[in-house]
């Protein structure tokens, strides 16, 4: 079968989207969508199906991917022994604020268990920014955060939405409650909003920041509670619980997306690597900074 069907069909699965997709394989959409129509001719299946306006994968689409990655990774393990390219540039990985300081290390020692010698430049910025970087070439590779039930990029792991508060300031208690949010275009903002409504709690929008960093600041001097990603919160805050007035959030999915020209040690073999020591380090990781 054409690598080139497999590349574009892995494309869109890592992308959710058939233009995103073309964009980054660098065809048109109308070219991309006939590919991907002799790619289901070939298959002699539905691989893609219509919710709306979105195109979606089929559960065959679904299972056809897992098969397209495997065949195009021992493609790239093949070149990779042939391939002359300088491997001694850092290679360029994107992480959103919420993920810097216990998902990031981990995906960096991940990469370090494949490649000791290999050297990073990192560039911490949010999701929607992250993601046009890599169809940029900016990034080699890049964590992101996307829907919970969705097929973009390889699965690292479900991340649960939180409410925090400060223990010393306790401004969880105030009325009405003050809140500071991640910007409009983080799913936890419309969350947080949507809940409290629900919960017919009167608020306040106090701030808004791309940056995680920034909101547990302004959570830490007492300005507001914060709705965050769980792997945000260090222990010097306090998570806010149903038995404390602040209904469960929904969950993020995080993903790891290729870039599909990036660094030559930067193949889908190197993204199993990175799922598998996540998948054994990264809960164990979580109880010694909770125990420390």
């Amino acid at each position: 079968m054409d690598s080139d069907l497999l590349r574009s069909f892995v494309a869109f699965a890592e992308s959710g989207s058939f233009n995103r997709a073309a964009d980054r394989i660098g065809r048109t959409p109308s070219a991309f969508s006939m590919q991907m129509k002799r790619l289901e001719e070939l298959v002699d299946n539905k691989l893609f199906e219509r919710d709306g306006r979105n195109v979606l994968l089929t559960p065959d689409g679904i299972t056809f991917v897992g098969y397209a990655r495997r065949i195009l990774s021992l493609q790239d393990e093949a070149m990779g022994k042939l391939r002359t390219q300088d491997a001694s540039r850092p290679i360029r990985i994107g992480c959103p604020d919420d993920y810097a300081q216990k998902i990031l290390p981990l995906v960096l020692r991940g990469i370090q268990k494949a490649h000791p010698a290999a050297k990073f430049f990192i560039s911490v910025n949010p999701t929607i920014l992250l993601r046009r970087m890599l169809d940029q070439g900016e990034l080699d590779l890049s964590i992101i955060s996307r829907s919970e039930t969705g097929e973009e990029g390889y699965f690292l792991r479900h991340e649960p939405g939180v409410w925090v508060t400060s223990p010393i300031h306790k401004q969880h208690e105030l009325d009405p409650l003050p809140l500071v949010l991640p910007a409009e275009d983080c799913k936890f903002h419309a969350w947080a909003l949507d809940a409290i409504s629900k919960a017919d709690r009167p608020y306040t929008l106090f701030a808004t920041s791309r940056q995680a960093a920034s909101l547990l600041h302004l959570v830490r001097d007492g300005l507001g509670v914060a709705t965050l990603a769980a792997a945000s919160v260090t222990d010097e805050f306090q998570v806010l619980e149903a038995r404390d007035g602040f209904p469960p959030l929904p969950a993020v999915g995080v993903a790891l997306m290729l870039a599909e020209a990036s660094h030559p040690l930067v193949d889908r073999q190197l993204a199993i690597v990175i799922q598998d020591y996540l998948n054994r380090n990264l809960d164990d990781d979580l109880t010694r900074q909770a125990a420390s």
